[in-house]
């Protein structure tokens, strides 16, 4: 019961900083939220579109077969609110679905700025839902409290379309001391982060931005410029800062941004994030942003960041220019690769769907998001909203466009690679995420989950303490050489040094375990 409860609190703590692999901040924000809410496109390979065909109506055959009354799921997700043609949509999709695979469902799209709190009370009160969403800030301690069905045993034979299509390696990032919990959204689940900068900017000053990319001080002449020129800050950001720079440490599942090993470390040495070398140099060019005013006064107090920025960061894809960073801002954008494509356990839990240890139906939610994840004609409807209203089909089979007012976000639904191209689009850009997905560098720790609850105490006081340092120091309002040994001392007596020990210790059995 102690570590229930302990649990319980931890998790409370965790919620006050959701780790997004698709996080909104404005300078970091993904080219999956963007996808989502303004420019979303994609398109079926024929691989695909075969499996699709082919294993979709087998395990339709199968499913029709053993049903008998159809049930309502309830799916709670996150998004920009339900939609106003919420119902006329689920009646028709509820139609389908019924026919099927003798399921309807029940959406709750939570707002982005209320998620937190109500999916916390969702958790920790036991209300009742089938599926919701989630992501690697809560994965383990919600796992933990026992809110999410054990799936280990029914995923292969309820979803056999989506485990033909997803690589094996992502079923092993949401699995918790030998069990899966979750059903990943294959997407871009490896972790590609950009430099995006305003074309205007790179053509007025000749800027080789593949060159700037190498590392953030590079880019301090060129700001120090701009700011004197344009009259702007160069770097604006809102509470959550340049939060990208950690995304270089592996955080082992523990929902703590500055706990980690390196993904590239073979010996993965588990230490305070903070005070690695490269870390510590980022941390100090950030500072100096701050002070020389090229990164907004106001920024450790902001909750939202702005439309244009004159260059920024974000997780995505290079088309993600044209498709979704240049039409959001509203100028065209030039774009620049920061670092390696990762592959990670945080990476591949940035979106994730979990079955209710309560529900009456793990079955066919399993069975819901396979088809969610395979059969077109769902994914569409999930993605784009409903047809004749959001969109239409054209005569070659691609998606139109006919407003922006479909509010749910697609990269939480499923998969990018089963959605239809977007009549927009020149091209397909799923192709380019599925190669860098393809060509991305495991973490040393890909797989492993930091086991805590042994020191969940510990690591919720040290969680506590991050979450009131965590923005002025990636805002850069506080200057690092002396506020990362005050952050230190005061995790030190938190009880740092027990989780550090206990993650070091169970890396170290999965290292020689491999």
């Amino acid at each position: 019961m102690k570590k229930k409860v302990l649990s319980m609190l931890l998790s409370c703590a965790m919620g006050l900083s959701l780790v997004a692999g698709c996080g909104g901040s404005s300078e970091t924000q993904t080219a999956a939220d963007t996808t989502s809410e303004e420019t979303a496109a994609g398109d079926t390979t024929e691989e695909a579109e075969s499996t699709d065909s082919a294993e979709s109506e087998e395990s339709t055959e199968s499913t029709e077969a053993a049903s008998g009354d159809v049930v309502t799921l309830k799916w709670v997700t996150i998004g920009s609110g339900m939609p106003e043609n919420y119902d006329s949509w689920v009646s028709t999709l509820n139609e389908y679905l019924g026919e099927k695979i003798g399921v309807n469902i029940d959406m709750e799209v939570i707002s982005w700025g209320d998620w937190d709190n109500r999916r916390n009370i969702i958790i920790s009160t036991n209300e009742p839902y089938d599926i919701i969403f989630g992501n690697g800030g809560n994965f383990t301690s919600d796992i933990a409290l026992g809110a999410y069905y054990d799936i280990t045993d029914i995923v292969k034979d309820n979803m056999p379309g989506l485990t033909a299509l997803m690589p094996e390696e992502y079923w092993d990032a949401v699995t918790v001391d030998g069990k899966i919990y979750g059903v990943p959204t294959y997407k871009d689940s490896s972790l590609s982060n950009y430099d995006i900068w305003d074309t205007a900017l790179v053509d007025e000053y000749g800027l080789d931005i593949e060159a700037l990319s190498e590392s953030l001080d590079a880019k301090t002449e060129i700001f120090e410029q701009l700011k004197a020129d344009k009259n702007d800050y160069p770097v604006y950001v809102k509470n959550d800062g340049l939060y990208y720079i950690f995304d270089k440490y592996d955080q082992l599942g523990s929902g703590l941004q500055i706990l980690g090993a390196r993904y590239d470390d073979k010996e993965a040495k588990v230490g305070l994030v903070l005070e690695q070398d490269d870390i510590m140099e980022e941390l100090k060019t950030i500072h100096k942003w701050y002070e020389d005013g090229i990164i907004n006064s106001d920024a450790s107090t902001l909750s939202e960041g702005r439309v244009y920025n004159m260059w920024r960061v974000a997780q995505g894809w290079p088309s993600a220019a044209v498709t979704a960073w240049g039409p959001q801002m509203g100028s065209d954008v030039s774009v620049a690769q920061v670092g390696e494509t990762i592959l990670s356990n945080d990476t591949v839990r940035g979106s994730i769907n979990m079955v209710s240890a309560n529900t009456q139906y793990p079955e066919k939610c399993l069975q819901f998001l396979d088809l969610v994840n395979t059969d077109t004609k769902v994914r569409d409807m999930f993605y784009y909203g409903e047809e004749g209203v959001n969109f239409q089909y054209t005569d070659d089979g691609k998606v139109e466009k006919l407003n922006e007012d479909w509010t749910m976000a697609g990269y939480t639904q499923g998969t990018f690679f089963t959605v239809s191209q977007n009549a927009a689009d020149e091209f397909n850009q799923w192709d380019e995420v599925k190669e860098l997905n393809e060509n991305a560098v495991p973490s040393v720790l890909l797989g492993f989950t930091f086991d805590y609850s042994d020191v969940a105490d510990q690591l919720a006081n040290c969680t506590e303490i991050w979450s009131r340092y965590k923005s002025e120091i990636l805002t850069g309002v506080l200057d690092p050489e002396t506020a990362v040994p005050e952050i230190k001392a005061e995790l030190e007596a938190a009880g740092w040094d027990d989780v550090v020990a206990a993650a070091q210790a169970q890396v170290d059995e999965f290292l020689a375990n491999k």
